[in-house]
């Protein structure tokens, strides 16, 4: 088995963030950098470190002509070495644009999973889920410059595990019948012949999931970690071992495809009792015991 050496998330996220901006202007850009389509796709698939003349001609390119873009866009190129023991395995994007790079991560990983304690994960948001604190927060912020990624049903690209902590499932962000619609969405997407498997993991099992939300990517065959809170944290080989660890935990805590199926069911039915009833709450004894 060939071991694919470590690239560091340096050259992985800015490559996906340059695809993601060039699909969304629908051009053609290797001419721009005096280059190939071949070199192009090495840029983009984080095969070579981006050098900064051709980011910075790519980003214009692109349509980005705000100073504070560009520099924080160069900034990633610089944080790539060519040499891989100098390579960082470590990085803390809280610059603007942070989602942006976050969402096309989203969009280029052949693989997905996400552990969400905090908020239900975007992927798998619908429009109508309530707007909590932390999404409000990271999200209120400059226009978007890549489109969110939601997991549309029989979806074939794409391998998705979202792990949900049980707690999720008890809170009703003062909306039960948004988070009702939400859960029925979450079965919607479930029942799909190739929609993401939703597992849960029980409030009973004593699992500390992580702070925010937990990414594990595949890009172009390299796991690539993401923690997002108020900003995210990118790491790669053995600096991702927490990461991995606390993923691995969740994962063989959670119900399987079946019994999680329930607890939504029972999430849904709880959600749209309190809609009608905030003073009844007779399933809540049904997701904690």
């Amino acid at each position: 088995m060939t071991t694919i050496p470590d690239r560091g998330p340096a050259a992985l996220v800015l490559g996906a963030c340059l695809r993601s901006l060039r699909l969304a202007k629908g051009i053609k850009a290797a001419k721009a950098i005096r280059g190939s389509e071949a070199k192009l796709s090495r840029m983009e698939t984080g095969q070579v470190a981006q050098r900064w003349d051709d980011v910075s001609t790519l980003v214009r390119v692109y349509g980005m002509t705000d100073w504070s873009t560009i520099v924080d866009t160069l900034r990633w190129s610089g944080w790539q070495s060519r040499d891989p023991k100098r390579r960082a395995s470590t990085i803390h994007d809280n610059a603007e644009g942070w989602m942006d790079r976050l969402r096309a991560c989203e969009h280029h990983a052949s693989a997905i999973c996400v552990y969400a304690s905090a908020t239900i994960p975007r992927i798998v948001q619908t429009t109508g889920c309530p707007v909590d604190l932390l999404t409000l927060r990271t999200t209120a912020t400059q226009p978007p410059r890549v489109s969110p990624h939601t997991v549309l049903p029989d979806q074939t690209r794409q391998d998705v595990t979202v792990i949900l902590d049980g707690a999720m499932l008890l809170r009703t962000c003062a909306n039960p019948a948004a988070m009702a619609a939400q859960m029925a969405y979450l079965q919607h997407l479930r029942e799909s012949t190739h929609g993401p498997r939703i597992l849960v993991v029980p409030f009973q099992a004593g699992v500390i999931p992580p702070h925010g939300t937990l990414h594990r990517f595949l890009l172009h065959d390299q796991e690539v970690f993401a923690e997002e809170t108020w900003s995210a944290i990118y790491t790669t080989g053995a600096d991702s071992q927490a990461a991995r660890d606390c993923l691995a935990a969740g994962l063989t805590a959670a119900k399987d495809l079946k019994a999680s199926a329930a607890l939504l069911d029972i999430a849904r039915r709880r959600f749209e009792q309190l809609a009608k009833d905030p003073e009844s709450d007779p399933l809540l004894e049904e997701l904690t015991a």
